[in-house]
């Protein structure tokens, strides 16, 4: 059966897909996590590439653009919506639907990427099980999500708590992985702009949070993102996790 914290993703992702494009291309954080991540992943064997939580797709087409050494992408999603639009849209790319709380893709990648979903998901201990069982023997599995305080404007994309570092180290052991890298990233100055966008979350929301953006709300988005790049690598204070794990290589009989 589909779990209520599925049935009420799939309407927000349906929507967040459907209607914010210009959000998540423009919005700081995800430029700065996309950053950040292909930092985290560069050493890393990635001639399959596996992205759960894909959305529209952008992680991937960047990431192939990045690494012609892909060989397979594929993509995973728990929006029916943004998958056929993924279809029509990217066809070098195997899109597929996927309640990661519920299953696993019958399917291994020597890397695969989780970014912003855990934060969705009620029951993360499960979906961590299935996203191990789909890295391959001796790949890696790249996680990034919020921490701390949950704002009104994350709330509204359908947040219900955000994990810390010690979460994600006992959900990674228990899955049968190894945390071997993980950072705190976004203060001061992603930590400010967040709690700048909710002193008044429905202004911020009315103005972002929208199909088409103007030259305004460009130069606006641009400007923070510069901001960003004066956050510390790491810090205690920082509201923006990044995980590393790894997976034991198969050893011969």
């Amino acid at each position: 059966m589909t779990s209520t914290a599925a049935a009420r993703n799939r309407e927000t992702y349906d929507r967040i897909w459907r209607e914010l494009s210009p959000f998540i291309r423009y919005n700081p954080g995800a430029r700065h996590r996309r950053r950040l991540l292909f930092h985290m992943v560069a050493p890393l064997k990635k001639r399959t590439v596996l992205d759960v939580g894909c959305g529209n797709g952008e992680l991937l087409r960047l990431l192939r653009a990045r690494w012609p050494e892909i060989e397979v992408a594929t993509g995973a999603d728990l929006s029916e919506a943004v998958v056929e639009q993924n279809r029509r849209a990217q066809p070098g790319i195997d899109f597929r639907v996927l309640d990661v709380e519920h299953e696993a893709l019958p399917i291994t990648a020597e890397l695969v990427t989780c970014t912003e979903v855990l934060e969705h998901l009620d029951d993360r201990a499960r979906a961590f099980r299935h996203l191990a069982a789909m890295v391959a023997p001796g790949g890696a599995l790249a996680v990034t999500c919020p921490t701390g305080t949950v704002y009104a404007t994350e709330r509204h994309f359908g947040h219900t708590t955000h994990p810390d570092v010690r979460e994600l180290s006992t959900l990674g052991a228990q899955a049968g992985l190894s945390l071997v890298r993980a950072h705190n990233w976004g203060f001061p100055t992603y930590r400010l702009t967040k709690w700048l966008a909710n002193v008044r979350p429905e202004l911020a929301l009315r103005t972002f949070a929208v199909e088409r953006y103007g030259a305004a709300q460009v130069l606006i988005s641009h400007a923070f993102t510069w901001a960003n790049y004066l956050n510390l690598p790491s810090s205690p204070l920082g509201c923006q996790l990044f995980a590393l794990f790894e997976k034991p290589a198969e050893t011969p009989p």
